[in-house]
């Protein structure tokens, strides 16, 4: 489960499950999530989960700004279209959103066996 956990000088104010397929994110009705913000555009930005075609349990997950007027941010950049790991802070306006990925390999370690010869 994909999951923007919204933070405000460091604590979690609201958790948003992000559904498979397009999450759009903007000022006006009808979007995924709607924000009530002056510099927010009526229709910001899209996020994308798609099935990872490796692991099909996994997804890769992308943010992209839909000509928005004040620009879509990821980890303090401006984009136009990025992929998004856990960990990642998307800022649109004033909203900050932390990117959690239940399904995410960060931060975690990959053991293997090796038979002896």
């Amino acid at each position: 489960m994909v999951v923007l956990k919204q933070i405000s000088n460091g604590v979690v104010i609201s958790k948003i499950e992000v559904a498979e397929d397009d999450f759009t994110i903007g000022r006006n009705n009808g979007n995924s999530l709607q924000l009530a913000d002056g510099v927010v555009s009526g229709v910001h930005a899209v996020v994308s989960l798609k099935p990872n075609k490796y692991v099909a349990e996994w997804f890769d997950i992308s943010i992209r700004d839909l000509d928005s007027t004040n620009g879509t941010y990821v980890n303090d950049i401006a984009i136009k279209e990025q992929e998004i790991r856990h960990g990642d802070v998307i800022r649109i306006g004033t909203y900050e959103f932390k990117v959690f990925d239940d399904k995410s390999t960060s931060n975690t370690e990959t053991l293997f066996y090796v038979p002896d010869l």
